[in-house]
């Protein structure tokens, strides 16, 4: 499938591996160009209706962002766009139309903003409140999270499941446990179950961390202590993605193991402070 990406100084096409160019592959881009120009058009009319357009780049609402992504959906929903794994060339063809307010900073192609947009439009506006754009942002950065479709049907699932909207600790550790334990691993490989599996046991660690911090914040381990946790313990992941090992089980193992090194770190801190007390 071929994706105008350029009109000018004339018109470009682009097809994912290079392959030719027929007449058909033609007439189904520059439809598919038509709907995306009119789908934006729309989209802006309506933003400014209702006082939702951003002034500059970068400044805009989580709504507005949201907005933006059903917009993108809907071209991609239709029968012009049948690839999805040719996202990344309709964003070039949405930048003809998208004015510069509705975008953000560059943050290379693994970043990519209209792809976060898009992400945020499969979700429900309730389930949209529960974070914030920068929380949304930093989860959607996480490896093991950022070029995976999957994580969201899984994730609307769990935010369903929450009676408020998880906080910002919350967030500052679930991002790194994923990050912990599918950073080095292309997720392409791993099976639905496999990858829900893993999921869950960050989860899992995420949120009895969080209940433990709000008990007790002096005794709680520290997000570094966790990471370093799940790190010495990822021979244990064959069997959480495996169903062997439970989710729950393995945050067990991983947050006794980083509140163990806590411990330590602490009475050798009140070991040097009863000494100082003797001089």
């Amino acid at each position: 499938m071929a994706v105008l990406v350029a009109k000018t100084p004339q018109k470009r096409y682009q097809v994912i591996g290079g392959a030719g160019l027929s007449e058909a592959d033609v007439a189904q881009a520059d439809k598919l160009d038509k709907r995306m120009e009119a789908r934006i058009r729309k989209l802006v009319d309506r933003l400014t209706q209702q006082e939702l357009m951003p002034s500059e780049k970068g400044k805009g609402s989580l709504r507005t962002y949201w907005k933006l992504g059903c917009a993108l959906r809907d071209v991609t929903q239709s029968e012009d766009f049948p690839h999805l794994a040719e996202l990344p060339l309709l964003w070039r063809n949405a930048k003809l139309y998208i004015p510069d307010a509705l975008l953000y900073q560059d943050r290379g192609p693994y970043r990519e903003h209209l792809w976060y947009c898009y992400r945020l439009g499969g979700y429900t506006e309730p389930l949209l409140k529960k974070m914030k754009w920068g929380e949304w942002v930093t989860v959607f950065d996480s490896n093991g999270i950022n070029q995976e479709a999957r994580f969201d049907v899984w994730f609307q699932e769990k935010l369903s499941s929450l009676p408020s909207q998880p906080d910002r600790e919350w967030i500052r550790m679930f991002a790194p446990c994923v990050n912990e334990m599918l950073g080095n691993i292309d997720t392409c490989d791993l099976s639905d179950g496999e990858l829900r599996n893993c999921y869950e046991a960050a989860w899992r660690i995420t949120a009895t961390w969080c209940a433990k911090k709000a008990e007790n914040p002096s005794c709680a381990a520290g997000r570094k202590e966790v990471q370093k946790a799940i790190s010495d313990h990822l021979g244990l992941l064959d069997q959480v993605m495996e169903g062997q090992l439970a989710p729950d089980k393995f945050a067990e193992v991983v947050l006794a193991h980083s509140d163990g090194v806590e411990a330590k770190r602490h009475n050798r801190r009140q070991g040097h402070s009863g000494h100082s007390g003797l001089r």
